[in-house]
């Protein structure tokens, strides 16, 4: 009684120190967070996962955190970072786990710079250089800067510092689906897993069915400003922002120079005045768009049957919404109307609210910043990117050179925003466009595959019974891959090696290692094999050696055959290597190669139920599948799913069949049946353990 008391004192002091914890540690001061759970995450009544499900906040969503609720324990609360976030999200407020909230960034979003007094075509060589120090630019940056300054000389270069150095931000960058490729060029592809499959030569499309993952040097590449300090390419770092001293009316006018626009160019000014955006950008973007003749429905105001919708008035310069393979404009026209464009100054300038708001205005002010988020000034991770495409940003770039070169205002002051990273290297170059590949497919020693080949492992030793000649044979997963090292040798003594290289088309080799073990071979002078082993060399004048067959390999390693099939006595959890070696100890001869399921090599972790070996001893070769009693799921280890998957067979909800109701014969009736039940039961129950003997 005593103890009983104790214990209730010590659980309501328990609770009480927790609610004092708890409401101590609540801050007020609001923030930003970024839900990064896949599926989205659950919005609760409470800081719990006991308490009810409010809502579920989408993939993405930018939350409002108007609280920090720390919890003293992770399994009071189910969240295994024992915090949670107080937010409101759909008009309900409750709690989210914070290991699914990223917090964002809380620097300022102002992305404008101040531009130099001395106008940039009036420095002498000497001031520039000066200049381009005071940025910060290093040397790798500054010839080809000065290259540029010689052909465009007023154009204005500012240095700024990323977020994070070279290091980080490329690892971030490196994330699988964040930077995609489509490219014949297999080398330039991730290999990483879940990109790229080495026994099968494949890559997993990341987007539509021929986007894959860029290579991390390729991201390299692209991402690195200097790549891309030239006449055209500059443009990705164009800075988007409204810089009046130099994005004039009349630079507009040189942009949209038709009778059309005479009178519009003024609500450009207005809109790069009211949304701090480059009027330039949007007279340029207004050109490419809907042309310069004002002819078109989009801008015309009189798309009154066209669109079998009534459009008259409505107004969209920038052809915002206007998706759709047929009649986009019409879409256009629609989200106009929707946002009350019904003048062609309302146009313009909440066209341009809509451009400032998705990037620009939240910090990513250059084209190469809404792709390679790595400004200081936005509030959003990595993941807030305009494309995945890791090249989009050098076509568009190339675009936008080629349209103000045509209106010939090239050389009007531009200010650039050009990335400074720390820690970059001394260059990046892509690599070598040929394709990865070095695997080898298949490894044979007389025409029997090396023990438990698998083209990820490079050393294999080979028991041979006798010296002289033995034949080395592969074959390459990719037919662009070269080998050398095939043929026959010699073998006279224990310990020799010989090596099969594979080249890969990209260069790269992957070198694999074969040990030569020669032992003393068994003899049967009289060619007597009534003892289960079979005769490899019928010439009289060497000895005949004796291997054992696949049957008696197996019985000789301890482990039982049942119907000519089936292997069973195996612990559980008896390892592949371990299983190999005690198979090896039985038969030196023998060429063991264990497979799962799906006759895909395993080279580790546990036997379970359903993985397959295969035994070649001399010219012999037999199959066997592993039956583990009571691992009817698979997984090498005997729980209530296994028992879940016996009931399930009984009420003839779901089938065992082959390996796995073998398994499930725990009794060994012949058949599972509710004594199997019971004897799965009483080993979870521990009971009474399944015998796999």
């Amino acid at each position: 009684m005593k103890l009983n008391k104790a214990i209730n004192i010590l659980i309501i002091v328990s609770i009480l120190f927790a609610s004092f914890y708890i409401n101590t540690s609540v801050y007020a001061a609001d923030q930003k967070g970024r839900i990064t759970a896949t599926d989205g995450v659950k919005l609760r009544s409470g800081a719990g996962t006991s308490y009810s499900n409010l809502v579920l906040i989408p993939h993405n969503t930018i939350i409002t955190i108007s609280g920090d609720l720390v919890n003293t324990t992770d399994s009071s609360t189910g969240c295994t970072t024992g915090k949670w976030y107080k937010t409101t999200y759909s008009g309900k407020t409750g709690y989210v786990c914070s290991r699914y909230v990223e917090i964002q960034n809380s620097g300022s979003t102002s992305t404008t710079v101040d531009i130099p007094s001395t106008p940039m075509s009036q420095m002498s060589d000497a001031e520039f250089d000066a200049y381009l120090n005071g940025q910060g630019f290093p040397e790798s940056y500054k010839t080809k800067l000065k290259e540029l300054h010689k052909k465009h000389p007023n154009w204005i270069f500012v240095g700024i510092n990323t977020r994070d150095n070279w290091t980080t931000s490329l690892n971030n960058e490196n994330v699988i689906g964040r930077s995609l490729i489509q490219t014949s060029s297999q080398g330039y592809l991730s290999t990483a897993d879940g990109c790229y499959n080495w026994y099968t030569n494949t890559y997993t499309p990341k987007d539509g069915k021929s986007w894959y993952q860029a290579k991390k040097e390729t991201i390299a590449y692209y991402m690195d400003p200097r790549n891309w300090l030239n006449e055209k390419n500059i443009f990705m770092f164009e800075d988007l922002n409204y810089y009046s001293a130099y994005q004039t009316e009349s630079a507009v006018k040189k942009i949209l120079y038709t009778d059309f626009f005479s009178n519009l160019t003024q609500y450009y000014i207005k809109a790069a005045q009211q949304y701090n955006v480059n009027p330039l950008f949007l007279a340029a973007l207004t050109r490419q768009e809907v042309g310069l003749s004002g002819t078109g429905y989009a801008v015309n105001g009189t798309c009154s049957t066209y669109c079998s919708v009534n459009y008259t008035g409505y107004y969209n310069f920038y052809n915002i919404g206007a998706t759709s393979s047929t009649k986009p404009v019409c879409n256009g026209l629609k989200y106009a109307k929707e946002k009350g464009w019904n003048t062609k100054e309302k146009a313009i300038i909440g066209g341009a609210s809509w451009i400032n708001n998705g990037y620009v205005g939240a910090g990513q002010n250059t084209a190469y910043f809404q792709k390679w988020n790595t400004t200081p000034k936005s509030n959003s991770g990595y993941w807030h990117q305009y494309m995945t495409n890791v090249s989009a940003v050098v076509s568009s770039s190339n675009t936008t050179y080629n349209s103000y070169n045509g209106m010939g205002i090239i050389d009007l002051p531009m200010v650039f925003q050009i990335p400074i990273y720390a820690g970059i290297p001394a260059s990046t170059s892509l690599p070598n466009k040929g394709n990865p590949n070095n695997y080898l497919k298949t490894l044979t020693v007389n025409n029997t595959s090396v023990t438990n080949f698998d083209g990820a492992n490079t050393n294999y030793t080979v028991t041979i019974p006798t010296s002289g000649n033995v034949t080395i044979n592969s074959t390459t997963v990719a037919s662009t891959s070269t080998i050398s090292g095939n043929g026959t040798f010699n073998i006279t003594t224990s310990g020799t090696k010989k090596s099969v290289i594979v080249t890969a088309q990209d260069g790269t080799k992957k070198t694999y290692n074969i040990t030569f073990n020669v032992i003393k071979p068994t003899t049967n002078d009289d060619n007597n094999n009534g003892n289960g082993s079979t005769n490899q060399d019928p010439d009289p004048n060497t000895p005949t050696v004796n291997y054992p067959t696949a049957d008696v390999t197996i019985t000789s390693s301890g482990y039982k055959i049942k119907n000519s099939t089936y292997i069973y006595n195996i612990t559980l959890g008896s390892t592949v290597q371990g299983m190999i070696n005690k198979i090896q100890k039985a038969n030196n001869y023998a060429s063991i190669n264990i497979m799962d399921k799906n006759n895909k090599a395993k080279t580790s972790g546990s036997i379970v139920t359903g993985d397959k070996v295969k035994i070649t001893s001399g010219t012999s070769s037999k199959t066997y599948t592993f039956i583990i009693y009571g691992d009817v799921s698979g997984d090498g280890n005997i729980t209530v799913l296994d028992l879940s998957l016996v009931q399930m067979h009984l009420l003839k909800k779901k089938s065992l069949t082959g390996a796995y109701a073998q398994a499930g014969d725990v009794s060994r009736g012949g058949s599972v049946d509710i004594l199997d039940l019971s004897k799965v039961q009483m080993h979870l129950l521990k009971k009474a353990n399944i015998s796999q003997s």
